[in-house]
């Protein structure tokens, strides 16, 4: 189940509206995959999901290697597109429950729908495994997902984020005062090189992949309990196949919400070895913004399409 391209489409502001090709041989072909009696009928709903998204910066060049070229139009600005890590723990499925792991490798458009290419997604249990691939056209694998609480409060990481773009800025300011020759190194020090900076050490929070299948999330805690059961939700398309088991391009509706709280928490950043080089190249990217929380979010899952 890919819940990734949710909040990715979610931070551009776009509406995107419904587009339901007529039905093709292909599609009947998947509709009836889709029937057995191995899964409940559509649509597939997850209840009381908890949720991590962290928005990076995907270099084009990397996301162009793992995304669709046919189909879908890959956007991008100043040679980047936006991406991120997806974490999931989804409490409630048809599957059971289980934990996931999404690598977006950047926004994507077929005409005036937009959403998220997930090029890696890793998962807990085999009936993920195979219900991801089978119905929904993902790139799941089997690993493991391991969830730890951080060791530095989120009070902590904010202070080290500030103190982190307060050093940017003392370093511009430096450059600006040697550039107009308000200051000479060594001669006449500007006041921010004079300032006794703190050393910090490395923060643990985080997410570390230690393979393509094997991730720990540093940091996994505040959440709150309970899910509400109504309130708003959003309608957004997905895209998904271009694997073994669907060669087509796939697209389905998902619906989020209604969810308990949303919130923003200090910026998780990746750390990675061992793993293929085209999941390094989309793993190394600058954070586009502060982690999102959803807690006790729900999920709808509808039939995957041929388009």
């Amino acid at each position: 189940m890919n819940f990734a391209s949710l909040l990715a489409a979610c931070l551009i502001a776009r509406l995107c509206l419904a587009w339901t090709p007529a039905q093709t041989r292909q599609q009947r072909r998947l509709a009836a995959q889709i029937d057995d009696d191995t899964y409940p009928p559509a649509p597939w709903s997850f209840s009381n999901a908890r949720v991590l998204y962290q928005p990076t910066l995907v270099r084009t060049s990397a996301a162009r290697a793992v995304t669709p070229r046919d189909g879908l139009t890959l956007l991008s600005c100043f040679g980047y597109t936006l991406g991120g890590v997806f974490i999931v723990d989804w409490t409630d499925s048809p599957v059971g429950p289980y934990r996931e792991v999404a690598v977006l490798s950047g926004l994507v458009a077929r005409g005036l729908s937009i959403g998220a290419w997930a090029a890696h997604i890793v998962v807990t249990t085999p009936a993920s495994v195979s219900g991801g691939r089978q119905i929904f056209g993902l790139p799941t694998v089997m690993g493991t997902i391991d969830f730890k609480a951080a060791e530095e409060s989120d009070g902590e990481a904010w202070r080290r984020e500030l103190s982190g773009a307060r050093d940017l800025l003392e370093g511009i300011a430096v450059a600006f005062k040697v550039g107009i020759g308000a200051a000479q190194p060594g001669i006449a020090e500007p006041a921010e090189r004079l300032r006794r900076r703190v050393e910090r050490a490395p923060t643990t929070r985080g997410f570390d992949f230690a393979s393509d299948a094997d991730v720990t999330v540093n940091g996994w805690d505040g959440w709150s309990g309970g899910a509400p059961e109504d309130g708003p939700s959003l309608s957004l398309p997905s895209f998904s196949g271009r694997i073994v088991e669907f060669p087509e391009l796939l697209r389905y509706p998902l619906k989020l919400g209604p969810a308990s709280r949303i919130a923003l928490r200090p910026a998780m950043p990746t750390r990675w070895r061992g793993v293929s080089d085209d999941l390094a190249a989309v793993l190394d990217g600058p954070r586009a913004c502060p982690c999102i929380q959803v807690d006790g979010v729900s999920v709808e899952a509808g039939r995957p399409e041929v388009v």
